[in-house]
């Protein structure tokens, strides 16, 4: 028997096995392995889980960051190229984007997903409060939504920023008492972000997987 003639039969027979549901194992195909990220504890089903490690990461010098101070779009709908072109072009500021970080509620980007303003990457200071002298000091956090007039964030926007806040804080060594509220800034009066959202919640998750993390060092 030819040698082509014998590739056509294993072929056949290879269609034979496929079609009838049976599992084949050949050297013409190779396995694909898939992998998942493995969800942090603390967190709840829904999260939209990226690496934060590598989504935070700067070509520069670190600033001193000492606050984390949340704040909420005012709008139902936005992202943070949307946000960009308002500040640009109606607030008139040359870095653009008020906050460093921006969490989607599902309107324009995903709900839940964490974008990366400019002034994140290049380190610049924040536009996100009337206080100057905090923004120097405080990384800016906006989820979108209107969360005075409207609903409340969604559970994703919560898992993300609880993921966030946990990263910067260990990272800079934020103490939990300096993740404030927008509208616990000294500054002119504001809202922000809203009475329908759920600082008291924040805390309470950040401290509960402080506490998972403490009793799992004094454990090892």
């Amino acid at each position: 028997m030819h040698q082509g003639e014998r590739m056509v039969q294993c072929l056949s027979l290879i269609m034979i096995l496929v079609a009838s549901g049976l599992c084949v194992s050949t050297p013409f195909f190779t396995s694909v392995k898939i992998e998942r990220t493995k969800r942090p504890e603390g967190l709840g089903s829904s999260s939209y889980v990226q690496d934060l490690e590598k989504l935070c990461r700067i070509n520069t010098n670190g600033r001193p960051w000492e606050y984390i101070v949340i704040h909420h779009s005012a709008t139902a709908k936005g992202n943070a190229a949307r946000f960009d072109h308002y500040h640009r072009k109606n607030r008139k500021w040359q870095h653009g984007l008020a906050y460093h970080f921006v969490i989607g509620n599902g309107s324009v980007s995903g709900d839940g997903e964490i974008e990366v303003g400019e002034r994140w990457k290049k380190q610049i200071h924040g536009a996100h409060t009337a206080n100057m002298d905090c923004n120097r000091v405080a990384i800016g956090v906006c989820l979108v939504g209107d969360f005075e007039n409207g609903g409340a964030p969604t559970e994703n926007q919560l898992d993300s920023l609880v993921r966030l806040i946990q990263y910067l804080s260990r990272k800079y060594n934020i103490a939990s008492s300096n993740i404030l509220q927008h509208k616990e800034v000294h500054q002119k009066c504001t809202a922000c972000p809203g009475k329908n959202f759920p600082f008291a919640e924040i805390k309470t998750r950040l401290l509960q997987i402080a506490s998972k993390g403490s009793k799992h060092i004094q454990e090892l």
